[in-house]
């Protein structure tokens, strides 16, 4: 069965790379990277996923390779005019081959993937950007030890005061309820704040979760605390 698996997965390896040999546009290779790149991870899981199995009955098993993937969540961004800037830093990305620093763009999305850095994968991805953005004339620029991802504002001149529409609902959001929340818990403004923060982070989405957990371990950091990855209610 997993034989079976293993060799289809190789035949649409192989197919990927023809099909990116014949794509014209960039983003269409692009996508089919990120693509081809997955397929192989899952490939060299199944095999260890194999040798294991086997090992059962051997004595030695042959070491294999299988890849960490981590998601990102730390970065940095600034503004002109006509770009909204992004800064990642992962140590020694500047070292891989250009192929394996992958950025596919949509008009209100972003998506990083580094391959095969010191037997690791990196995905950092920004959904439901403030505004919209220019797919062609974005792109990403490799540095010692960061990338920088440019995204073009279709709307130039524009300041962003958040980088996704996520942030902005969510500092609305948080304006809206907390003078209610505050009146509401007279004796211990504290309590009604993070009922405001726990009622957001329950009703929120994927993203919603992700800046408020980002948001708490930041503040958990500063304060000296264990600096938690989750908000804990």
């Amino acid at each position: 069965m997993e034989n079976n698996k293993m060799e289809e997965l190789t035949k649409d390896i192989e197919e990927l790379k023809l099909l990116e040999e014949k794509a014209c546009r960039q983003r269409s290779k692009n996508l089919l990277l990120i693509e081809r790149r997955k397929l192989e991870t899952e490939l060299i899981n199944l095999r260890e996923t194999s040798i294991a199995a086997e090992s059962k009955t051997k004595t030695t098993v042959p070491p294999t390779n299988r890849r960490t993937r981590i998601d990102l969540k730390e970065y940095a961004w600034d503004q002109s005019d006509k770009f909204t800037k992004i800064f990642i830093s992962i140590d020694g990305v500047h070292k891989l081959p250009e192929d394996s620093v992958i950025v596919n763009f949509t008009e209100k999305s972003m998506n990083l993937l580094v391959t095969d850095l010191n037997n690791k994968d990196y995905t950092f991805v920004v959904n439901n950007l403030l505004e919209a953005i220019d797919v062609e004339k974005s792109y990403r620029k490799v540095k010692t030890d960061m990338i920088a991802i440019y995204m073009k504002k279709v709307k130039e001149g524009s300041k962003w005061s958040y980088m996704t529409q996520t942030e902005k609902r969510l500092k609305d959001s948080k304006m809206a309820d907390t003078s209610d929340a505050l009146a509401d818990n007279k004796d211990d403004p504290s309590a009604g704040l993070m009922n405001v923060i726990k009622k957001m982070y329950d009703s929120g989405d994927d993203e919603m979760k992700r800046m408020i957990n980002k948001a708490w371990h930041e503040g958990q950091t500063k304060r000296g605390g264990p600096g938690d990855d989750k908000f804990n209610f």
